[in-house]
């Protein structure tokens, strides 16, 4: 066994601390002290006789040999706990934490999460929203689901990557609003206050008035940008603009009629849904379950849309 195996635990701490970017963080994580982590990655760094960090400002940073350790680190820790996950399954009852973006989360999974409750009462899900990619492989996530405009293979072999739906992009406002500013063609909406969200690329206005043949050379959009689709929500409910929404998220706003489709043409973007979760996750029964529940939700919506 090569000697250097003897400084596990340095390495495992480096691990942390280079994830965190921070000693502190990583003294909190690992139930130390931050001089404890300090030493030992002084002595892990006299060890090998490079520097492994540079501080800039309040983080720390890797240098180049930092980075390459890191990636074996995190590489040969998931791949132990990947071993342990395969000779421990853990039973049905339990919980799961969810994590998708703050949009999904409140507008569609939170409302309708009570029927999965109903019918498996002794799994606990617990949810949390993001709208960055949140890494499984720290173990505090179990299942993400997440939305691509094609359907691609993991580039992780740790994970597994499953499509279980697909929805459009619709224009939706209040009716209130679509009265008022006599909203019935795709023209009709260029002059008007736009909700866009921040960062959207693909799912953008602009790519929609371009699909519908406008040229927006000469032309500048009216648009109060937000940062998430729950606040474009918001906003639209209150009358306050049209929002380019997934018609997944705002199904129930225009069942009721508290939202309409002013112009009936769809975005050419159409999102597809994706579970993501670890391939030797311990929780495979909890994930199983929850994944084909949430599969046949969709799976039920898609069929109500083409009716």
């Amino acid at each position: 066994m090569d000697k250097r195996l003897r400084w596990l635990n340095n390495l495992l701490c480096f691990e942390v601390a280079a994830r965190h970017e921070s000693y502190s963080k990583a003294a909190e994580e690992l139930y130390i002290s931050q001089a404890a982590v300090s030493q030992q990655m002084r002595q892990l760094e006299t060890n090998l006789g490079v520097s492994l960090f540079r501080r800039q400002s309040r983080k720390m940073i890797l240098t180049g040999s930092g980075r390459t350790l890191y990636a074996s680190c995190e590489k040969g820790f998931s791949e132990i706990v990947n071993g342990m996950n395969q000779i421990h399954e853990e039973p049905l009852e339990g919980s799961l934490t969810v994590t998708s973006t703050q949009a999904f989360c409140s507008l569609w999974l939170m409302p309708n999460l009570f029927e999965f409750f109903n019918e498996f009462p002794n799994i606990n899900i617990n949810i949390q929203a993001s709208n960055r990619i949140e890494s499984l492989h720290k173990g505090d996530i179990d299942v993400a689901i997440r939305f691509y405009t094609s359907t691609t293979a993991s580039q992780d072999d740790g994970l597994i990557t499953r499509k279980f739906g697909e929805n459009g992009v619709v224009p939706a406002c209040s009716p209130a609003f679509q009265t008022q500013k006599q909203l019935h063609s795709v023209e009709d909406m260029l002059g008007t206050r736009l909700l866009a969200l921040a960062g959207e690329e693909k799912a953008s206005w602009e790519s929609y008035f371009e699909h519908n043949k406008i040229n927006l050379s000469n032309k500048v959009l009216r648009k109060t940008v937000v940062s998430s689709s729950d606040l474009a929500l918001s906003a639209a409910l209150a009358g306050q603009g049209v929002m380019l929404a997934s018609d997944v998220m705002i199904g129930q706003y225009l069942k009721s009629g508290q939202l309409v489709v002013p112009v009936d043409i769809p975005h050419p973007v159409r999102w597809k849904s994706h579970f993501v979760y670890l391939k030797n996750s311990p929780k495979q029964q909890r994930i199983a379950h929850f994944c084909e529940w949430l599969r046949k939700k969709m799976a039920n919506h898609e069929a109500l849309q083409l009716q």
